[in-house]
C-alpha cells in the first residue's frame, strides 16, 4: 500500500514537472511571439503595406536598389531610410497592464495602422497594428495579429509616438525629384520666360564639350562669346533637382492654374523625350515676405512659387534658393565676368 501511494505520488510530480515543461514552455514562446515586432535583417524585408482606418494604403516594393509605392511612384530614401531603422529597432518596453487592456485594445480597434512585412518570396514575416501613444508619449501601443495582449513599443534614442513613421499616404513618401540627369543624357534644355522673352535661352548638346546656345528670338550665339565653364556647370544642375513637395490636393490649384505662368522649362533627352514644367507665382501669405528691400509691398512669394510636372499631372512647390539655380538670363552664358542672373 504504501508502495502503491509512494508511485502514485510520483506520477503526480512527473505529471506537474511535465505540464510546466511543455505548457509553460509552449505559452513562454507564444508570449515571445506575440512581442516579437522587430526584424533584425531588414534586407529581408521586400515589400511592406501599410493601411490606415481611414482607407488610405500603401504598398511598399523593393526594387534593386530603390523602393516603389503603390507601383507607381519612387519613393524617398530618407523616408525609407527612417522605415527600416524603425522597423529593425522597436523595442518593447512592457506589456499593457492588465487594467488597462480593454481601453487600448478598443482604442487599437478603432483607431489603427495595419503593418505587413513580407519577404522575397512574398513569404509574410511580420503582421501587427500600430496604435496611438501612451499618455505620457513616451511609447506606443503594438499588437501583433491575431494576438491577445498588446505592448508598449519604443525606439532606443527616440521620443515620441511611432505611428507617424507608418506612413499612408504616397503623396508624402513619393520622391521629390524633378530631374535627375546626367550631362551624356541631355539632348536640349529650353528656358522661356513669357514675361521677358529676350531673357529666354536654349542649350543644344552635341557632347560634353561642344554645345550650342541661342536666345529668345533663336539667334545663336557665337561660340567666341560663349561661356564653356558657366553651361557646363549650368548643365550639372539638372543632376538634381527636386521640389519642396506635392500638393496636388491644394484647394487653390485650380484658381492658380488659370493664371499665366511666368517661365516654363522643356528638357530633351538623349531619346528625344520631353519633360516639361511651368512656373507660376504663388501668391503672397502670411509667411512671406512682405516688402522688398526698397520697402514696396510685394504681390507674390519671393522664395517659393507653384510649379506643374509630369506633363501637368503634379503640383508642387518649388524653393528659390534651390529651382532658381535654372532661372538663368542668356546672358549669363556668354559674361566673362559675374553677372547677375
Amino acid at each position: 500500500m504504501n508502495r502503491n501511494l509512494i508511485y502514485f505520488l510520483l506520477l503526480i510530480t512527473l505529471g506537474i514537472a511535465v505540464y510546466f515543461l511543455v505548457f509553460r514552455k509552449s505559452s513562454s514562446t507564444l508570449n515571445e511571439k506575440e512581442k516579437s515586432f522587430a526584424v533584425e535583417d531588414t534586407a529581408a524585408i521586400f515589400r511592406i503595406f501599410i493601411a490606415d482606418m481611414q482607407g488610405k494604403k500603401v504598398l511598399l516594393q523593393r526594387e534593386n536598389n530603390s523602393w516603389t509605392v503603390n507601383s507607381k511612384y519612387e519613393v524617398r530614401n530618407d523616408y525609407m531610410k527612417t522605415l527600416l531603422s524603425t522597423i529593425k529597432r522597436l523595442n518593447v518596453s512592457y506589456p499593457v497592464p492588465e487594467a488597462a487592456e480593454k481601453t487600448v485594445i478598443t482604442g487599437l480597434t478603432s483607431s489603427n495602422k495595419k503593418v505587413e512585412l513580407y519577404n522575397k518570396d512574398g513569404e509574410l514575416l511580420k503582421s501587427y497594428f500600430v496604435g496611438g501613444g501612451t499618455l505620457n508619449s513616451e511609447g506606443t501601443y503594438f499588437m501583433m495579429d491575431g494576438a491577445a495582449n498588446p505592448y508598449v513599443v519604443t525606439v532606443p534614442a527616440f521620443e515620441g509616438v511611432l505611428d507617424s513613421r507608418f506612413v499612408t499616404d504616397e503623396e508624402v513618401i513619393r520622391s521629390t525629384a524633378i530631374f535627375r540627369f546626367r550631362m551624356n543624357q541631355l539632348s536640349k534644355i529650353s528656358v522661356r520666360y513669357q514675361h521677358k522673352p529676350d531673357s529666354s535661352f536654349q542649350i543644344a548638346l552635341f557632347n560634353s564639350d561642344s554645345f550650342s546656345v541661342s536666345n529668345g528670338k533663336g539667334t545663336i550665339i557665337p561660340n567666341a562669346q560663349i561661356n564653356k565653364e558657366r553651361i557646363q556647370q549650368y548643365l550639372s544642375f539638372y543632376s538634381a533637382v527636386y521640389c519642396e513637395s506635392f500638393v496636388n490636393d491644394l484647394p487653390k490649384r485650380d484658381s492658380v492654374l488659370q493664371t499665366p505662368s511666368f517661365c516654363t522649362i522643356t528638357v530633351t533627352d538623349r531619346q528625344q523625350q520631353l519633360y516639361t514644367i511651368d512656373c507660376y507665382y504663388m501668391p503672397r501669405n502670411s509667411t512671406s515676405e512682405q516688402f522688398d528691400a526698397k520697402g514696396n509691398e510685394l504681390q507674390y512669394d519671393v522664395d517659393r512659387y507653384f510649379a506643374t510636372i509630369n506633363d501637368g499631372k503634379d503640383f508642387v512647390i518649388l524653393q528659390q534658393f534651390h529651382f532658381g539655380r535654372l532661372l538663368k538670363n542668356y546672358t549669363y552664358f556668354t559674361a566673362r565676368t559675374k553677372s547677375k542672373p
